[in-house]
């Protein structure tokens, strides 16, 4: 799964998901060997050939495969040294934007459609879930015989409301809503005159 937006215009996004076709090594790194089939890395790969569920792209490689290079971030660290001075040091790493994902949240799944869905709507150690978490969890496969729960759930998590101020924030968009219909009417029976 892609953990960052790499490409929108060619929808390699956030939560998009693949397989990784190959994996192509550093030039410095030795070679496989057909014995074992395991390189301890020196260093991080060059990249990696993914191909994602769905995306066009060049026309050099495979149908939906992208390459995808290593990320560099860095973060500074503030702190005093043991003669009491101030000190910063910056710390760089090289990462693949990318995770295995054999399960993922609600956020990631949300507007994909998914083979085989296992939902686990059991309560939470913190937080909890609402009506908006469940409809996404639920509504991931493409039918009943597709998707199962992985554990027994509160029956009580159906039960609930939202919450009083999206309410609240749904009957103003509706009276803003009767209020343009209105005034569109008015322009439209205006215009005709």
């Amino acid at each position: 799964m892609v953990m960052q937006n790499i490409e929108m215009d060619l929808d390699i996004t956030n939560g998009a998901r693949g397989a990784i076709v190959d994996i192509v090594l550093h030039a410095d790194e030795p070679p496989m060997t057909p014995i074992n089939g395991i390189v301890c890395l020196q260093n991080l790969p060059i990249f990696l050939l993914v191909k994602l569920n769905r995306m066009q792209c060049e026309s050099t490689l495979d149908t939906c495969v992208i390459p995808v290079e290593p990320v560099c971030k860095s973060h500074c660290i503030h702190y005093k040294t043991s003669e009491g001075s101030d000190a910063t040091h910056t710390v760089k790493w090289h990462q693949f934007p990318m995770t295995s994902a054999y399960a993922f949240t609600d956020y990631h799944a949300q507007g994909q459609t998914l083979p085989y869905v296992i939902v686990d709507i059991a309560k939470l150690p913190s937080g909890g879930l609402n009506l908006f978490n469940l409809y996404v969890a639920l509504s991931r496969s493409s039918g009943q015989e597709m998707i199962r729960l992985l554990r027994d759930f509160e029956d009580t998590l159906f039960k609930s409301t939202h919450a009083a101020d999206l309410l609240a924030e749904d009957n103003c968009l509706l009276l803003l809503d009767g209020e343009m219909v209105a005034w569109w009417s008015h322009i439209a029976v205006s215009k005709a005159l």
